[in-house]
């Protein structure tokens, strides 16, 4: 991909794909005929950049999913050469905050919107896939709380159900209050209507 070519970023899969890849044009760039230059390159999953110069460099990298902003400043002297720096503020996941510096690369504004569309994107699919991990949590969990006591028992489709108690034991109110559990249950789908009537039928019994 050309330094000035910034990629929408609208792929996000397991693979991660890179939208665009640049050097910088700063002064020890220029001053090496781009001999000496640092290298930046943005992914579907993070952004990669390096520090340093002559004496030698640091490759480093940042989720997307940990970019909270990002900035962009020019000198005048940038303009006239129609670069800038990108300022990618970044907050880790133990709570340090840090920039990560651009620095002179072609069309600074182009980069910083591409940047943020990425960093959009990633947030949607994480936002996603924890969406999906909660709703698969509550398919798979069925609290029955009568009084402040909760009482989760695994049994049919994966459907946690109370334990069996003896009938001279059972509250008539708590075995209606399964039933219309259990009916909701199978108004969303998440039970069938076969196993309704058996658990139905089971907890009819405890009367």
């Amino acid at each position: 991909m050309s330094n000035s070519t910034w990629n929408n970023g609208t792929v996000h899969s397991g693979d991660e794909q890179t939208l665009w890849d640049v050097k910088s044009q700063n002064a020890t760039a220029v001053a090496t005929s781009g001999r000496v230059a640092l290298k930046y390159k943005l992914t579907t999953h993070y952004l990669y950049f390096e520090t340093g110069g002559v004496t030698g460099t640091k490759q480093e990298q940042v989720p997307l999913i940990h970019v909270h902003d990002v900035d962009v400043s020019q000198s005048l002297i940038q303009k006239s050469r129609k670069v800038g720096n990108v300022l990618v503020h970044v907050v880790r996941d133990s709570g340090l905050r840090e920039t990560a510096v651009l620095d002179s690369i072609p069309e600074p504004i182009a980069a910083r919107d591409s940047i943020n569309r990425a960093v959009h994107q990633m947030r949607g699919v994480v936002h996603q896939h924890r969406k999906a991990e909660q709703q698969q949590l509550n398919t798979h969990r069925f609290d029955v709380t009568p009084g402040s006591a909760t009482m989760p028992a695994p049994t049919m489709a994966g459907v946690p159900m109370p334990p069996a108690q003896p009938a001279a034991d059972q509250d008539p109110q708590a075995v209606m209050g399964l039933l219309r559990q259990l009916g909701e249950l199978r108004d969303s789908g998440i039970l069938t209507a076969d196993d309704f009537e058996a658990k139905k039928v089971e907890l009819l019994s405890r009367l």
